[in-house]
Formats: structure tokens, C-alpha cells, sequence
């Protein structure tokens, strides 16, 4: 409908006879505010000395970002592309070439390529540097439209530049995208009857993906260490069947709408539970949403150790709604709670136990030790303990990208440590 036509069809409304006072003044209140702006619009089309910059449509999509703008940051308009991206990220699909990547100080590292895909097939590794996307250096490319590069339509082609440890020059890969099914869960033995699992973001299937790592390798598990770092959220109900796997009963989340009547509360089920794996849960502060509502529901509950850095903060629900020019919108619609009727909203999750990123050591040139004498006495352990426990073994033989990873490592050390805090270890709760 064009501004034109709008504001004749509010001036014919506001004309129109009621059929009762309270109608006539509800549509009074509401349609002269929606008359103003039309006429608004109406004028700005027809007098405005550039019309390029006027054009019906445009002006329309924009008085309602402007609208967007002054709510809260999670609601927005999104256009096509943006929408159609979202998504298709929360289905697990889009056109790509199968790598999962990190930044890491302006740097595009390649976490893992997803296998079976073009960059898996093409030899591409953890640890490879990108450095160049179709010839445009990475670091002359704004941050986060790199990712976004990498995606297109399928069977279109890119070129890739990658620096490798041990390689002398950099490796050229050209990849034709096809449709990347992507799975928002990975996972790995990390040694011991102790394995790992991360969820990416949560998508369709997350829940059922999570349940298949869980029943490989629950049965002689003595531990889980479950990362929910750098997690964005995404679907609700995903959040609420993963964090269902760990807890028998009770409240996982509560959602409060528009009112304090409009309150939902989504419970867990005891079939179908493994409770009794000791659990770590790492986060950060890119732990957002959906993660912070499994996060805070197994915290809690008093079910997993809480691990890492204070979470995000996002404690509130968006809903997706598609306009007729096939943009979206992003709507806030309630706000969530943890069991304990915690608001996280700006405040985040706060970890049982803080480990930072790194492992920094303070270094000062006034301190010696016995270690840093000249001919000093070699040690000799003799501790059961020391012999016996092999931790450090055992991380050696993890990926590099793993044994970097201090929250990681900090993660494996306690669930290879329980055991010695009692006499029978901990089982169900940690």
C-alpha cells in the first residue's frame, strides 16, 4: 500500500460513524496518532527536494526501525538476508564450505572443519590460520563479516588462503559451498571415563544430539565436562529438553510475559534422566540466553559445577515474526527466570568456581625460588598420588587447541579429582 493510499484510508476511518462512544474514542486515540505520521510520510514523498531519498517503501521500513530503536536492544527489524541467515541457523542448514571458526586477537583460526564438506574434504585443519578470503586479507575485513563471507549459494566458488604451522608458505584452497548441514553439538574422550561435549548454539535438534553423546558414553562415564562457552542461545525449547537430560524434577525455567500473571513454567521428567554423571559446566561471557537458562537451571538444582567466567546477562525471550516485504522482526515477549527465581537480565550467571581464560602468571624479578638456584637438588616424588593420577599424560596426548585451553583443562583436572574428596568419590551431585 503506498503512503498515499494509507492516509486516505485513515482519513475515510477517521470520518467513519460509530457505532459506539467507547469505539469512537478508541479509534480517535489511535488513528489520529497514525494520521500524523502518515501525512508525515505524505509530504516527505511528494516536497521533498530528492525524492530518491523518499521513496514509499523505504520510508515506511524505516519509521518502524526508528520505532524498533527506542525498545529494548534485542528487539529489531531484520532484513531478508538477515532473517532468512537467522533462520536458517536455527535449522542447522546454510550454504557454506564447513568450517568452524574462532577469532582469536584479530586472528580467524579454523576450530574444526564439519566433515563431509567441501573445506573437510579439501584437507583444510584445526589450527589453520585463514588469512585471506577470495584475496581480501582477513584483517581488512570488518569483524564478523568474514564468517559471513564464507557462506553463499551453493555451488558457487571461493577462495581461501590459509597459514599452517610447519608450512613455509601460505596454502590456496578453492571450495565450491554446498548446503552445510550443521550439527550444534561436538564431543570428544578426553581421556579417563571423562568426555567432553559442547553445544554451539541450540538449534532444532540440539537436544536429541546432546542425548546420542550422552548415551555413547554415560555408561562408564566419570565425568562430563559440558561447554556452553561463546553459546549465543537460540530456541527456548531446546534449552529447556537439555537441561531436562540432567534434572528429575522440579522448575527448569520460568517465563513472565507482559503481565505478572503471564507467568509459564516448563518442569523436568524424571524418565529418561541421567542423574548421576558428574557434571562441569563452563561458560563466559558469550554464554548468552538459552545457554544461561540450562546453565542457571543445572546450578540451581545443585546438579553440575559451574565453571568459567560471569555469564552474559540475557535474561529475556525474543519471538520471530516475518513481515509482508518477507523481512522479520525480533520481539521481546518475557522474561526468564531460574528455578530459584533468579533474574539474570544484566546481571548474568555468576560460576561456583572462577577460572579466567588464561592461566597468567605474575612475574616478579625481586622473587626466587629453590628452583631458580644454581645447583640446586633435583626432585624426587614419591607421592601415590603423583605417580598415579596422569593428568598431565593425559592432556598431552589431547589437540593442541584443547591443551591451550586453560578452562578446559581446569575442568578435566576436577573431575579427575573428585574421587580423592571422599571415600567413595562423588556420584550424583557435584
Amino acid at each position: 500500500m503506498s503512503v498515499r493510499k494509507f492516509w486516505l484510508l485513515l482519513s475515510l476511518l477517521g470520518s467513519a460513524p460509530s457505532h459506539a462512544a467507547s469505539d469512537s474514542e478508541v479509534a480517535d486515540t489511535r488513528y489520529r496518532s497514525l494520521e500524523t505520521l502518515a501525512r508525515g510520510l505524505y509530504y516527505l514523498e511528494n516536497l521533498y527536494v530528492d525524492p530518491t531519498k523518499v521513496k514509499a517503501d523505504d520510508m515506511v521500513y524505516n519509521a518502524l526501525k526508528g520505532v524498533v530503536s527506542n525498545l529494548d536492544p534485542h528487539t529489531m527489524v531484520m532484513p531478508r538476508r538477515a532473517f532468512d541467515q537467522l533462520t536458517s541457523d536455527t535449522q542447522g542448514k546454510f550454504g557454506g564450505v564447513g568450517i568452524i571458526v574462532s577469532t582469536e586477537r584479530g586472528k580467524m583460526i579454523v576450530v574444526s572443519p564439519i566433515e563431509d564438506t567441501p573445506a573437510y574434504r579439501a584437507g583444510i585443519k584445526s589450527g589453520d590460520e585463514i588469512i585471506a578470503i577470495d584475496d581480501t586479507p582477513v584483517d581488512q575485513i570488518k569483524s564478523g563479516d568474514a564468517s559471513e563471507l564464507m557462506r553463499g549459494k551453493p555451488d558457487s566458488k571461493i577462495k581461501l588462503t590459509v597459514r599452517r604451522k610447519g608450512e613455509e608458505k601460505p596454502l590456496q584452497f578453492t571450495l565450491v559451498r554446498e548446503i552445510i548441514k550443521v550439527k550444534s553439538v561436538r564431543s570428544a574422550d578426553l581421556g579417563n571415563g571423562i568426555f567432553y561435549a559442547r553445544i554451539s548454539s541450540f538449534q532444532d535438534n540440539t537436544a536429541d544430539e546432546l542425548k546420542d553423546v550422552v548415551e555413547k558414553y554415560a555408561q562408564a562415564s566419570k565425568g562430563m565436562v559440558f561447554d556452553l562457552r561463546d553459546n549465543p542461545g537460540g530456541l527456548l525449547d531446546q534449552a529447556v529438553k537439555v537441561a531436562d537430560l540432567f534434572i528429575e524434577s522440579g522448575v527448569i525455567v520460568s517465563t513472565v510475559g507482559r503481565s505478572n500473571k503471564d507467568i509459564e513454567r516448563e518442569f523436568a521428567h524424571k524418565r529418561g534422566t541421567y542423574a548421576d554423571l558428574p557434571i562441569v559446566v563452563l561458560i563466559n561471557g558469550g554464554s548468552a540466553s538459552a545457554s544461561e537458562i540450562v546453565a542457571g537451571a543445572l546450578q540451581d538444582h545443585e546438579r553440575a559445577l559451574i565453571m568459567g567466567s560471569t555469564s552474559f546477562g540475557k535474561g529475556s525471550v525474543q519471538t520471530l515474526v516475518s513481515l509482508p516485504d518477507h523481512s522479520g522482526l525480533k520481539i521481546t515477549v518475557a522474561r526468564y527466570y531460574t528455578p530459584k527465581d533468579r533474574s539474570i537480565q544484566a546481571k548474568g550467571i555468576t560460576p561456583d568456581v572462577v577460572v579466567p581464560p588464561q592461566q597468567f602468571e605474575v612475574k616478579n624479578a625481586t622473587t626466587r625460588k629453590e628452583a631458580d638456584l644454581k645447583g640446586h637438588i633435583e626432585s624426587g616424588d614419591l607421592s601415590d598420588l603423583a605417580k598415579s593420577s596422569g593428568i598431565q599424560t593425559e592432556i598431552e596426548k589431547w589437540p593442541d587447541i584443547q591443551k591451550e585451553d586453560y578452562q578446559l583443562v581446569s575442568a578435566y583436572s576436577f573431575l579427575r579429582s573428585v574421587r580423592f574428596f571422599g571415600p567413595k568419590g562423588v556420584k550424583a551431585k557435584i
